[in-house]
């Protein structure tokens, strides 16, 4: 049990900093494309820049991003366990859980809300690479919880 906590705890970071990374990557992608819009072409993002943005949206959406993705994943990680445990497909399993888990989180905050609420997960790209974390959060989380050999 504890270390199934443990595991989870570690699956919801890696969601949290690869769901973040995705949301800056996009809105940073956004930014330069307006920018070359108006004035006709987007001045290079330092790296500094970049890094610095990842960090300001990483520290603001930490407790909202991250329970809200905690809770999805809660959910898929606890019905995948008992699903592995018949299927042996412990990875498969657990990768598709995460990746349906943050699909299911933005379509129901696009339902509720009328937007899904990070900007960064605005159409198919963007709910495409918040659908990538939640599967290698789920790949952390089989790896972390692979039952030990006899």
């Amino acid at each position: 049990m504890v270390r199934w906590l443990v595991a989870f705890v570690i699956a919801v970071v890696v969601m949290l900093v690869l769901g973040t990374a995705a949301h800056s990557f996009m809105v940073q992608e956004a930014w330069s494309a307006a920018v070359q819009q108006g004035e006709g072409a987007a001045p290079a993002l330092p790296l500094a820049d970049r890094i610095g943005w990842f960090t300001h949206d990483l520290i603001g959406m930490a407790p909202l991003f991250g329970a809200l993705s905690a809770i999805a994943l809660f959910v898929a990680f606890l019905a995948g366990t008992f699903l592995a445990r018949f299927t042996g497909l412990r990875p498969i399993v657990f990768a598709v859980a995460g990746a349906v888990a943050i699909f299911i989180l933005f379509t129901a905050l696009k339902w509720q809300l009328g937007s899904v609420g990070v900007f960064g997960a605005r159409g198919t790209m963007g709910l495409s690479l918040q659908m990538a974390a939640g599967l290698i959060a789920g790949l952390v989380f089989a790896a972390l919880t692979r039952p030990k050999e006899a």
